[in-house]
């Protein structure tokens, strides 16, 4: 959720990539707001490095004209309206107007927070390892954002897509993911984050460890914000959160109450520490209700599965493969 404090942390500099996405969207959606966080005298210092076009710039002249009396106010307006347009075509902006509000002090942390963008356009996955030595899986058509070298204090990266985290522990570096409109905090863990923004939804499956997951979409339907998994948990954000846990009955077989085939594949995953390959996409709307031993092997429990879809069952490599 976005705060006066977020905002202000923003404007002097202090804010972690995270915070920083979360910050430039809203803005973008709420131009008029950023005059509130800056004097008219920084104004008149802000040069953004693209204006509007003139026939655009011509239309909102003769709109405000139409509308006040004061030629002071024209003045002030088109200037204040012409700015926070800018703003909305350069996403960037505002990071200039920091820059330059905070000097060198902020400069030197500006380059340091500089990240990386590694979008992978591959159909296989790539190999990732960041400067704590925490190993990245990046997914086809995603884009994974971190910095060269984390800062003295905080481990954040920003990803659009599908990726698998191995994170290096480091109790007083909190590593942080932060994917559509959802934060994932670990101090070492492994995890995996599916957040396409064609899905406009986040899963998260927790494999080892533990982990927080924040929601910081001002929209949610939640009054909850934070939660916390165990292994076997997959989280699923979509307007509200979810969490379906890997439930175990009397006789430690395990019980699946009609969950959705992801969140079984990817259960089924942890308890045999295999990989399930499958399109989300091609499993459309079928949940799955039933208990299984882990006596039985993973391959009849699939097979089982893939019978009742009519689906496709197949060894590639080391993975089981799913299809439609």
């Amino acid at each position: 959720m976005i705060t006066k404090e977020i905002i202000t942390n923003f404007f002097e500099g202090k804010c972690d990539a995270g915070e920083v996405a979360i910050v430039q969207a809203w803005l973008a959606e709420n131009p008029a707001k950023l005059k509130e966080y800056i004097g008219a005298e920084e104004w008149e210092d802000f040069q953004p490095d693209r204006v509007l076009a003139p026939d655009i710039s011509d239309k909102l002249w003769n709109n405000i004209d139409k509308n006040t009396a004061s030629p002071a106010v024209h003045f002030s307006y088109f200037r204040w309206m012409a700015v926070a347009a800018s703003v909305l075509l350069v996403v960037g902006a505002s990071w200039q107007f920091i820059l330059k509000r905070q000097k060198t002090s902020i400069i030197s942390a500006a380059t340091v927070a500089i990240p990386r963008n590694v979008f992978n356009n591959t159909p296989q996955k790539k190999a990732l390892t960041l400067s704590d030595g925490s190993a990245v899986e990046l997914l086809p058509s995603s884009t994974l954002s971190y910095p060269e070298n984390f800062t003295s204090l905080k481990r954040d990266v920003i990803l659009n897509g599908e990726a698998t985290f191995n994170i290096a522990k480091d109790v007083a570096k909190p590593f942080s993911v932060y994917s559509n409109s959802v934060l994932i905090t670990v101090l070492g863990t492994r995890f995996t984050v599916n957040s396409y923004e064609s899905n406009n939804a986040t899963k998260v499956v927790l494999y080892e460890g533990r982990v927080m997951v924040k929601i910081i979409d001002s929209s949610s339907q939640d009054n909850k914000n934070e939660y916390y998994l165990i292994p076997g948990d997959v989280f699923i954000f979509k307007k509200s959160a979810r969490i379906l846990h890997l439930e175990k009955d009397k006789d430690d077989g395990y019980v699946f109450n009609n969950y959705p085939l992801d969140v079984v594949f990817d259960q089924l995953q942890i308890i045999y520490n295999e990989k399930i390959v499958y399109n989300k996409a091609e499993l459309g709307n079928r949940s799955f209700i039933g208990k299984i031993d882990k006596k039985d092997s993973l391959y009849h429990i699939l097979q089982s599965i893939a019978l009742l879809n009519n689906f496709g069952l197949h060894k590639q490599g080391d993975s089981f493969v799913i299809s439609n």
